[in-house]
């Protein structure tokens, strides 16, 4: 392993345990476009699943009061279907697409995040349907299976603490199924496995020192910072693909 992938890879995994710690999601988004400029997608993608799997096992024991447990098992059962064609996905398309619909989906998220809050609605089965579906398959595909649930959840009428601990628990069980599904699909190798291990330092740092954060910095300081990486990371990644193409 050659120095600058070993400084990308412990960068991406203090962030990630730091981001999920602080605002209890995120862990995701930040590691993998980082991890993308050193990997490629195949090796990647099941890095920072992995990377988050391990976060979220840790704040779903902390926060397993809150969950509001009839929406996620509605969001469970809409992603398995989803995480079907997600496999599907990633054993034909070309890495370049895939690099490009990671890139495409840390932009999409980083500007709706920039857009006022917007209105709150009532638990619905279809939109959650659609929410669920969309999740599986970006979290086969590319890893990130984030953006179609925190852009549901956020418009319903929940806590703080439900909110969040409702999305880490999504994101616990959902990331079980998706590694699940990778390891089925040869994507978990040993070298994925050697790559988490050194990262689990990082990780562990990050996530303890998010915990130790959350709350004492400005939030709207945090979020710029956290959205301004994402849309550089994420548009350098389409500019690799669309270099190459």
């Amino acid at each position: 392993m050659d120095t600058l992938t070993l400084v990308a890879i412990t960068a991406a995994a203090g962030f990630a345990g730091f981001t999920q710690g602080f605002a209890g999601f995120g862990s995701t988004l930040v590691a993998l476009p980082l991890l993308g400029m050193v990997l490629d997608v195949r090796t990647a993608v099941p890095v920072g699943c992995l990377m988050a799997l391990a976060i979220n096992v840790v704040l779903v024991a902390r926060l397993r009061s809150h969950v509001q447990r009839r929406p996620l098992g509605w969001l469970v059962a809409a992603s398995l279907p989803g995480m079907a064609v997600g496999a599907w996905m990633v054993g034909i398309a070309p890495e370049g697409l895939l690099k490009g619909l990671l890139g495409a989906s840390v932009l999409l998220v980083a500007l709706h995040s920039l857009r006022p809050d917007q209105p709150r609605a009532p638990f619905r089965k279809e939109w959650i349907a659609v929410a669920g579906l969309l999740a599986g398959c970006l979290g086969v595909c590319i890893g990130i299976n984030g953006p179609p649930i925190v852009a549901w959840a956020a418009r319903q009428p929940w806590s703080r603490n439900a909110l969040k601990a409702t999305l880490t628990s999504y994101f616990l069980l959902a990331g079980i199924g998706i590694v699940g599904v990778q390891t089925a699909n040869g994507l978990v190798t040993r070298h994925v496995l050697l790559l988490f291990v050194v990262a689990m330092p990082a990780l562990a740092a990050g996530l303890w020192a998010g915990g130790a954060y959350c709350g004492r910095l400005n939030d709207t300081a945090f979020r710029r910072c956290v959205l301004a990486l994402l849309a550089i990371t994420g548009a350098t990644l389409l500019w690799q693909v669309m270099a190459v193409a």
